[in-house]
């Protein structure tokens, strides 16, 4: 007699897919911390279309295996709950101490790449254990590529872009010459007989270069290049970068030469954009002419790709990974309590968001508004900013005007400080002859500190009264560049961790003269003309 045939129970199907939730929970938190430095950092506005570009490519190669291979059922079973309880609490602490230190600004280029790394290895992890390691392998260019989308730490990027700026300069001003212009080198700027144009960071190339090393690797994946031939066409994207930059300057400073340097701001976009399209259109060719030489294969069918996504979807979904939903929630939880800790301290620490500092314009004093110029405003990245004219600065055949921004808290207003007068005008010209002098301005009855610096070019006097000020609270000059970058360790009077107290605010007022520096009454004088104080 045949025993009786006895089904086994039907699994259930688990109702999410807890490891795909892990990995859209991770790297959703990892874009979401680089998006701040993409809207911010117009170096890093490329990587907006990183993230897509990656699952385009993870999607291709997905497609293009024959199978996942094996999964490891070991990994992917059920543990024990103390092991589940064990393993959330030590990641949501984790993903906690990363998120508050994030918010408050707390090493940030560690903290950011810390986070990105952590989706990139449970990622890798993830697909390892349910879909094989052939698929781990294979999915693991599409997975790094994400990283030429995050920031470079300011210590290892600022010395390139000094570089970059000294050597766009130098080249510039021998491209020049050749073409008959007379030209000099002047710090980072380019002396011309119609004024100087100043080389920022932002023509430095360095731009070009992070967006020209993104493409090139993107081409590289793009049209299948074997390794050597990814590296030729790397190594030529990066020379593409700093050449197309090249004449982008060329073109500006040909620009400023005939037809004043007031026409730069005219042209100044358009010919980035254009340069940028020429970068983008010259990496493409030269990976197409890399290309192989094969027949494509034939493209899969809509039933196929169906049949792939249904096989994905099966071996994410063949255990009910418990494991995974503990961190799956638990990076939610830690997330939740760092914000809400955050919240709740920059309530209590009554954090600025508005201005201390009103300018007074009106018809009555005369004060006028002028537009700031894009390249600082691109520069500087404030909340808010105004130019102002007075109307009779009394120096002469001189003149004078005043500069005032603000910044709410945000982990980019450390760099900020790095735009001093002593920093920043010997970059254009000016010789730093005196200062920083500290001075005192009565506004509305109150002591404001401001610091006074002297410059002088051929035979024109700058006076500039110049403070900046972190909550409110005047910050004093005894900083280094280096020190704001984290390539030195800074004073403690500078503040420089946390989000909480980062509002800045600066204001200043500089008069130029001629053959005289002017006195420093003219400047109190015109501050208190134009600015009024009202803290708190």
């Amino acid at each position: 007699m045949n025993p009786p045939i006895t089904q086994e129970p039907a699994r259930r199907m688990p109702i999410f897919p807890w490891p795909a939730l892990v990995v859209i929970a991770v790297w959703s938190w990892a874009i979401w911390s680089c998006a701040e430095h993409w809207l911010g950092n117009p170096n890093y506005s490329y990587g907006w279309v990183v993230p897509l570009l990656a699952l385009g490519f993870a999607l291709r190669r997905y497609l293009q295996l024959d199978s996942t291979g094996a999964a490891n059922p070991t990994l992917a079973s059920r543990k024990p709950i103390a092991t589940q309880i064990f393993v959330g609490l030590v990641f949501a602490g984790a993903v906690f101490f990363l998120e508050y230190s994030r918010e408050q600004v707390w090493h940030p280029e560690i903290v950011l790449w810390s986070i990105c790394l952590l989706a990139i290895a449970s990622t890798i992890a993830i697909l390892a254990v349910y879909g094989g390691t052939r698929l781990a392998r294979a999915e693991l260019f599409p997975v790094l590529f994400f990283l030429t989308a995050v920031p470079w730490p300011p210590r290892f990027e600022q010395p390139i872009v000094s570089t970059l700026m000294r050597w766009v300069a130098e080249m510039t001003t021998e491209l020049l010459h050749w073409l008959g212009v007379e030209a000099q080198t002047s710090g980072a700027a380019i002396a011309l007989r119609s004024g100087l144009v100043g080389i920022t960071e932002a023509c430095s190339g360095v731009r070009s270069l992070q967006a020209g090393i993104m493409f090139g690797l993107a081409m590289g994946e793009w049209f299948l290049l074997r390794p050597l031939r990814r590296i030729v066409l790397l190594v030529v994207a990066m020379t593409l970068a700093i050449a197309t930059n090249l004449v982008r300057t060329l073109l500006l400073s040909l620009q400023a030469e005939r037809h004043g340097v007031e026409s730069v701001d005219r042209v100044h976009d358009l010919i980035g954009n254009v340069v940028i399209a020429t970068l983008i259109v010259g990496i493409w060719v030269v990976g197409k002419l890399l290309a192989p030489r094969v027949t494509k294969p034939a493209a899969l069918s809509i039933k196929q790709i169906a049949e792939r996504a249904r096989q994905l979807f099966a071996s994410f979904t063949s255990t009910t990974a418990p494991i995974l939903r503990a961190l799956a929630l638990s990076l939610i939880a830690g997330i939740i309590c760092a914000r809400s800790l955050s919240a709740y301290l920059e309530r209590r620490d009554q954090t600025q968001t508005v201005p201390f500092f009103i300018a007074k314009i009106d018809n009555t004093n005369g004060n006028k508004l002028q537009h700031v110029p894009q390249t600082i405003w691109n520069e500087l990245h404030p909340t808010s900013g105004e130019s102002i004219r007075p109307p009779n600065p009394k120096t002469g055949d001189g003149n004078a005007g005043l500069y005032h921004f603000f910044w709410k808290p945000s982990p980019w207003n450390r760099f900020v400080l790095v735009h001093r007068p002593d920093i920043c005008m010997p970059g254009v010209g000016w010789k730093l002859i005196g200062g920083p002098e500290p001075i005192d301005v009565s506004l509305d009855g109150q002591p404001i500190r401001f610091y006074a610096f002297q410059f002088q070019r051929e035979n024109l006097y700058a006076l500039e009264l110049w403070g900046v000020w972190r909550n409110g609270a005047p910050v004093s000059l005894d900083y280094q560049s280096a020190q704001v970058f984290g390539a030195a360790i800074p004073p403690p009077s500078l503040q420089l961790e946390g989000k909480r107290k980062s509002a800045t605010e600066i204001v200043a007022c500089t008069v130029i003269a001629n053959d005289a520096m002017p006195a420093n009454e003219i400047a109190v004088a015109l501050l208190q003309s134009v600015f009024e104080y009202r803290s708190r």
